[in-house]
């Protein structure tokens, strides 16, 4: 995912201040992006896909259930990426394939409405 897909900690950054760690995948990334974008009306970019696959991943994965809240700030816009990640055509020339993306949405339930996760 341009801009995070680097494998480096920044050294300003204070680890004590983070509760809870979560490394996504491009294919998944780009999947939780692009449904968001389709389904939830929400115009972002790559690096959000990856903000909620791992939000999806804390939840399922520390049991978050019903009356419990989850805060995601998204820090970019599909505006710089209407011809990368949001393209079919861009995806399958990259090595994504639109049929392992629709893949990767069911099998982790990415299309679920958002509100209902837990």
């Amino acid at each position: 995912v341009e801009g995070i897909g680097y494998d480096f900690i920044p050294t300003v950054i204070d680890k004590r201040a983070i509760d809870y760690w979560v490394k996504t995948d491009d294919d998944e990334s780009f999947a939780m992006g692009r449904n968001l974008i389709r389904h939830e009306g929400l115009l972002i970019g790559g690096s959000c896909g990856a903000t909620m696959a791992g939000a999806f991943r804390f939840i399922k994965e520390n049991k978050i259930g019903a009356g419990k809240r989850v805060a995601i700030l998204f820090a970019d816009s599909s505006r710089n990426y209407m011809s990368k990640n949001m393209d079919d055509s861009w995806m399958e020339a990259n090595g994504f394939s639109m049929k392992e993306i629709n893949r990767t949405c069911n099998e982790k339930g990415y299309y679920a409405k958002l509100y209902k996760v837990a």
